[in-house]
């Protein structure tokens, strides 16, 4: 149980920590980009004003002149306000052509900044209107390369999966490692609990026992001199002895159980025949309001404790058709070629979402059935007796519709006497 709750406070560590390390990283990658555009944006406008005046000086030019500069920072073209290019300053042969597909859609008169990919370049391209006198007279498009930024982000991509990867590692054994230190005070408080629980079910037995001898000598030496209401008090006192050491029973196999106690010799049995002789028994006693199906594989053979499987089956169907007044109750033995599955399924009351992850806990009891009879522990023993067979037991079940255990056994060869 400690370990499931480990795994489970370490998983969910993980998950917080990590995510909150995701976010961050996250965070820190847009705003270093948000930063960086910003800052290549502000030397474009910075570029823009000192470009300005080109315009004025190249605006009754005849032809578009583009003069090539493989080795400048930025480039920039001038156009009128007809889209009619009269001047340019360019670093990559070839560009303003592809350049001016884009541009065209947009609006000139309105300023304009966009990332675009030409080739094998990136670029920051920045459309500026000139309007001396807020009358439009044309634009300026500048820009420069930001290859160099894009393959930094690139890298620094690459370098935070890296750490993600290193601090998902780092939290993980920092969080078993966290997670097995919390534990240690409530496992030390479990097991007290536990002791209490198995040191006072033994010393009530032997009291328990004198009161319940006391009480057949009493019913025996003074038989003829007790009332009818005096015999009556007997037997309930005698039935509730009974219940009190079903009860101690079952406190003391759950002990054994924690403390990894539970010597039963097991050997090789047939389900198939144990599984018929509880179903046939199990039948003569239900309800005729109840209807009691079976499926059951022939010589299926599994090294157990025989006493130990009858009592998990009859735990089972007796909690099934506690809490099935009306409908059916179906029990399934199949064996494929590395499990042995028992299934019990009923068509009573069901149990809610909410009860499901905590029906194997001791003394448990959802609202829906507190008024019904029996201890919290049937449940809980059922799952010890299968843990102990090296096996699992799951539920299926819905409000209304049903319920469906599922017990699963490996096949596997193991000593006849394994405690």
């Amino acid at each position: 149980m400690f370990k499931k709750t480990r795994k489970k406070l370490t998983l969910f560590n993980s998950i917080y920590f990590i995510g909150f390390f995701f976010a961050f990283l996250i965070i820190l990658y847009f705003s270093l980009v948000q930063l960086m555009d910003y800052q290549q944006i502000e030397e474009l406008e910075t570029y823009y004003k000192e470009q300005y005046h080109d315009f004025f000086e190249h605006k009754n030019d005849n032809e578009g002149k583009l003069e090539f500069n493989p080795n400048g920072m930025y480039f920039y073209y001038i156009y009128t306000k007809d889209q009619i290019l009269v001047h340019g300053d360019e670093n990559y042969q070839g560009l303003f052509k592809d350049l001016e597909k884009i541009i065209r859609t947009e609006d000139p008169s309105k300023r304009f900044v966009k990332n675009i990919k030409w080739r094998d370049k990136h670029l920051l391209i920045l459309s500026k209107p000139i309007q001396p006198n807020d009358e439009f007279l044309g634009y300026i498009v500048i820009g420069k390369s930001t290859t160099s930024q894009y393959h930094f982000f690139q890298k620094m991509i690459l370098l935070f999966i890296v750490l993600i990867i290193i601090f998902t590692i780092i939290i993980g054994f920092l969080s078993y490692y966290m997670a097995g230190k919390a534990m240690i005070p409530i496992q030390h408080a479990l097991e007290k609990q536990k002791s209490f629980v198995s040191d006072a079910s033994h010393e009530l037995r032997t009291p328990l026992s004198v009161f319940y001898s006391s009480l057949d000598i009493l019913e025996t030496d003074e038989a003829n001199n007790m009332s009818d209401f005096c015999k009556e008090l007997i037997e309930d006192l005698k039935h509730e002895a009974e219940l009190m050491k079903e009860l101690l029973d079952k406190l003391l196999f759950l002990a054994r159980h924690d403390k990894n106690r539970i010597h039963s010799t097991k050997e090789k049995i047939s389900l198939t025949e144990l599984l018929l002789t509880i179903s046939r028994k199990f039948k003569r006693a239900l309800p005729k309001s109840i209807v009691f199906e079976t499926e059951i594989q022939p010589d299926v053979e599994f090294i157990g404790n025989s006493n130990n499987i009858t009592e998990l089956i009859y735990i089972l169907l007796d909690n099934a058709a506690q809490y099935t007044q009306r409908g059916s109750i179906y029990l399934k033995l199949l064996q494929t070629d590395k499990m042995i599955y028992i299934y019990i399924e009923d068509t009573g009351i069901g149990i809610s979402k909410e009860d499901l992850p905590f029906i194997f806990d001791r003394f448990f009891r959802s609202d829906a059935v507190r008024n019904r009879n029996g201890t919290g522990l049937g449940l809980a023993i059922a799952d010890s007796i299968v843990q102990d067979h090296g096996g699992t037991l799951t539920v299926q079940s819905e409000l209304e519709k049903g319920t469906t255990f599922c017990i699963q056994f490996p096949l596997y060869t193991k000593s006849l006497h394994d405690g």
